[in-house]
Formats: C-alpha cells, sequence, structure tokens
C-alpha cells in the first residue's frame, strides 16, 4: 500500500497546475518549451496581452497567440479526479468564474475565492487568508454565539417550566374555588330547601288552624241559628194562642226572648293566630327583598378583587381619592392639586428599627370606606421610604406598620419590597420593575390587596380580617427620599 502512494504522488503533481497548484482547467501547452498551465492562470500570470511573453517555469519566450489546448491532459485530469488522487472532499466548491477550489477567504469581501480571483486586480490590495484559517476563526466566534444562544435558550426554559408552574398553580386555586362554589352553593340551595319546607310547613300549620277555628265558629253560629229558629217559631205560635193559653208562662218565654237580644258575634280567629297569619304574610315581601339584593348584585364582580394572571376585573367601584390635609407640623410636601407627597426629613433623621418603627410621616386619603370593593392605583418612586395601602385609625408619631394596630400596607424600605407585618415582613411577589400599585379593598370580605398595576400581578394579599363596621381610609406614608402620586 505504501509503495503505491509514491506513483499516486508523482501522477497527482503531474496533473497540477505550477500556478495554482491544484488540478488543471483547461489546459493548455507552450509550443516552445512544451510546459502546460490553466488558460486562466497563464493569461492572468502574463498580465495584458503583449506580443511576447514568457514560461512561467522556464522562463522561455512566447507568443501568446501560440498557446494550444491540450486535450489529452485534460483527459487525464478527469480520468484522475474520478479516482480522487489528491484524497480530498468528494465535493469540493469551485469558482464559478475561474472553476478554481475555492481554498482562500478574502476577509474584506468575507467571501470565498480561488488562487486565481487573490491573483486578480479586485482582490489584489484585500487581506487574504487560508480557508481553513477563517473557518477555525469563524468557528470561534459561532461557538461564541452558540454559548450565548444556548443560555438565552437555557433562560426561556425556565421561563416556560416558571410560566407552567405558575399556570398549574392559578388552575389548582380556581379549581379549588370551582369545588367550594359548588359546595357553598349546594348547602346554600339545601339551606333554602329546609327553610322552604320549614316556612310551608307553619303555613300550612296556620291554614289548619283557620280551618279549625272556622269549624268551631261555624258550629257556633249555626248551633245560636238553629236556637233562634226554634225560639221565633215558639213566640209566633205563642202570638197565636188564645188568651188563657198565651198568659200561661209568658214571663219565662219573655225572658228567653230577652237573652237572646244583643248577640255578640264571638272571636272567630284568635290575636295568637293572626300575629302568625301575619308573619306568614311578611315571607313574601322578606324573601323578594333578598331576591332585590342578589338581582342588584353582579357575584361575579367578586373577582374584582383577585387577579385573573390573569387581569383586574374593571367592574370593582374605581374610588375618587385625593389626600387629605396634613398638619402644620407635619414633615409633608403637599402638592397643590392634592394628589402626591413627599418628605423633608434626610436619611441620616431615621432611626433604624427592625420592627418597621420609623419616623414617617403619613395622611390619609379624605374618602372613608365601610362596605363594598373599592380599588385606587398609586405611583411609586424608585427610592426607598414609602407605604401605601389602607388604616383604620390615626397614626402619629413612632408607630408600628402591622394589622395587628389596624394597618395594612406594603411598600419600599431599607432596600427590600415588603408587607409590613410585624415579626415577618413577607417580601412582595414582583415580576419586574414596580412602578404602579393597585389596592384593591373588599370591605365585606376582610381583604386588602395589592397588585403590580402595569402587569396585573398580584403583588401580596391581606386575609381574614374582620372590620366590625370601622372606617377604613386610605393611607400614604413617607420619608427620607420617599414619593407616591395617585394616578388619575
Amino acid at each position: 500500500m505504501a509503495a503505491a502512494e509514491g506513483p499516486v504522488r508523482e501522477l497527482s503533481e503531474e496533473l497540477t497546475c505550477p500556478i495554482c497548484l491544484e488540478y488543471f482547467i483547461d489546459p493548455v501547452i507552450l509550443p516552445e518549451c512544451a510546459h502546460s498551465f490553466c488558460r486562466d492562470c497563464l493569461t492572468c500570470s502574463w498580465g495584458e496581452a503583449a506580443a511576447m511573453a514568457s514560461c512561467p517555469m522556464c522562463k522561455q519566450t512566447s507568443r501568446p497567440g501560440d498557446l494550444r489546448p491540450n486535450r489529452q491532459l485534460a483527459n487525464i485530469v478527469e480520468i484522475a479526479k474520478k479516482l480522487n488522487l489528491q484524497g480530498g472532499e468528494a465535493e469540493e466548491r469551485i469558482c464559478e468564474k475561474h472553476r478554481k477550489p475555492l481554498k482562500l477567504f478574502c476577509q474584506t469581501d468575507e467571501i470565498l475565492i480561488c488562487r486565481v480571483c487573490d491573483k486578480s486586480t479586485e482582490h489584489k490590495s484585500h487581506e487574504v487568508i487560508p480557508a481553513e484559517e477563517a473557518a477555525q476563526k469563524y468557528k470561534d466566534k459561532i461557538f461564541s454565539c452558540l454559548e450565548t444562544l444556548r443560555t438565552e435558550r437555557e433562560k426561556i426554559l425556565v421561563y416556560l417550566a416558571d410560566a407552567e408552574d405558575e399556570s398549574q398553580e392559578i388552575l389548582n386555586i380556581t379549581e379549588s374555588e370551582r369545588k367550594k362554589t359548588v359546595a357553598e352553593f349546594r348547602t346554600l340551595r339545601q339551606l333554602l330547601e329546609e327553610q322552604e319546607k320549614h316556612l310551608l310547613a307553619q303555613i300550612e300549620e296556620v291554614e289548619k288552624e283557620v280551618a279549625r277555628k272556622r269549624d268551631d265558629h261555624l258550629a257556633k253560629l249555626s248551633e245560636e241559628l238553629s236556637s233562634l229558629e226554634s225560639l221565633i217559631q215558639e213566640m209566633e205560635e205563642k202570638h197565636q194562642q188564645p188568651v188563657s193559653e198565651l198568659l200561661q208562662d209568658v214571663r219565662s218565654s219573655l225572658q228567653r226572648c230577652k237573652e237572646k237580644e244583643n248577640f255578640e258575634n264571638p272571636l272567630a280567629f284568635s290575636s295568637d293566630l293572626q300575629q302568625r297569619l301575619q308573619s306568614c304574610c311578611n315571607i313574601g315581601p322578606f324573601l323578594g327583598g333578598i331576591m332585590k339584593q342578589f338581582k342588584g348584585q353582579d357575584l361575579t364582580s367578586l373577582w374584582a378583587g383577585y387577579p385573573d394572571t390573569l387581569a383586574f376585573d374593571l367592574r370593582m367601584q374605581k374610588a375618587k381619592v385625593t389626600l387629605g390635609p396634613t398638619p402644620a407640623d407635619s414633615k409633608l410636601i403637599l402638592s397643590e392639586d392634592r394628589r402626591s407627597i413627599k418628605c423633608h426629613s434626610k436619611a441620616e433623621e431615621r432611626p433604624e428599627d427592625p420592627e418597621n418603627i420609623y419616623l414617617f410621616s403619613n395622611t390619609y386619603g379624605s374618602e372613608g370606606f365601610t362596605a363594598g370593593w373599592h380599588f385606587w392605583e398609586v405611583l411609586v418612586g424608585c427610592e426607598d421610604g414609602w407605604a401605601v395601602g389602607v388604616a383604620s385609625k390615626p397614626v402619629k408619631g413612632r408607630f408600628i406598620f402591622t394589622p395587628e394596630e389596624g394597618i395594612w400596607v406594603v411598600g419600599r424600605s431599607q432596600g427590600r419590597y415588603k408587607a409590613f407585618i410585624r415579626g415577618i415582613n413577607p417580601p412582595l411577589t414582583l415580576c419586574g420593575e414596580l412602578k404602579r400599585i393597585r389596592v384593591s379593598l373588599n370591605y365585606d370580605g376582610g381583604q386588602v390587596a395589592f397588585f403590580d398595576a402595569d402587569r396585573a400581578a398580584l403583588l401580596y394579599r391581606f386575609s381574614g380580617a374582620s372590620f366590625s363596621g370601622e372606617t377604613l381610609r386610605p393611607f400614604f406614608a413617607v420619608y427620607d427620599k420617599g414619593y407616591l402620586r395617585l394616578c388619575p
């Protein structure tokens, strides 16, 4: 095998153009010295056509017009290509113009060129390197791009997983709420059915009592009527009797007539029965009032206090909030339109305390709420030192932000976005830079929820509160560089 490689190499060299060092393409022979070259390689080597030129190998003078095609050599080259004597790739890209392999790379034009192109005026002043070297260089760049793309792919895969987890969590919540709703309505229907049976039984009992009282009353009236009829007949007969008979026992007859005078109709239905009857009559209006409340109340509006990830329900009542007056000694700067506040205090003036005790300056919204569902939106600054929410009583001086003190707020303090709860201070669930907060108050449901208004994402929800008829007011507090502004 090794012995065969020598002749193959020699044959390959004999079929190679001395100028481009590739297989001959359209070979021509110089009659003066019998050397052969590719036609394009020789023409490019000679440059502009001239009457006399020299052989690139032996420098023998030759005339360009004497070039003759070397067809036998061309045929041998084609056979050698089929045998793949040079051991190159099975299919190699060829220059369309010069029919030479594209083994060079022009860095100026960023294209593959052949050796003939390299010597042409088009690429003469360009920076040209071997294609293999250029390939390695671009492989490094491509590898770097691949690393970046793979990193981005991993991030997107994480986002996809997070989205799937979040959607599954939401679906779990909605499924749980669906089951609860079905169960509650089933219980409500059962309760209504039981109440219906109970009320109908009461009405039936009243009907029966009325029937009994009616029968008793009619029996008494009939008995009295029969007695009167008998007495009338007796007196009519008495009236027709002769004197001797008429006067006999006349006093007794008149006495019995006297007793029948001024008959008093007995009470047919007692006051107790009348009251029970009135109670039955009140059932209809009572149920009608309840139905009117339900008809006027769209139960789907309950969703307004919750995120829909998925969107806000605008059927909730948007509160028209303005900032209330500030005390004369307050450090607050209140805007003329009463819609924004900031603070005079400096950073070194605030004390450090892990239980949320700061020298906040605060104010309330001018409106108060004792029922219903309401929301308002607040622009928050990018600096530390602000809190928004609701409060049930005035707060002055050093105080603690916590529901135990009647304050349900979230804010930013000491570089952290958090809900203010004594001893816990859970972080807010952020999906990006927080610019606008929606405060959502469900008074009847005992909930205060906070949303990223730009992304419709829940930040935090206080639940299970019992406001007990208290008046809740929008609450705003700032210190240091804190800034708040009510949205239109």
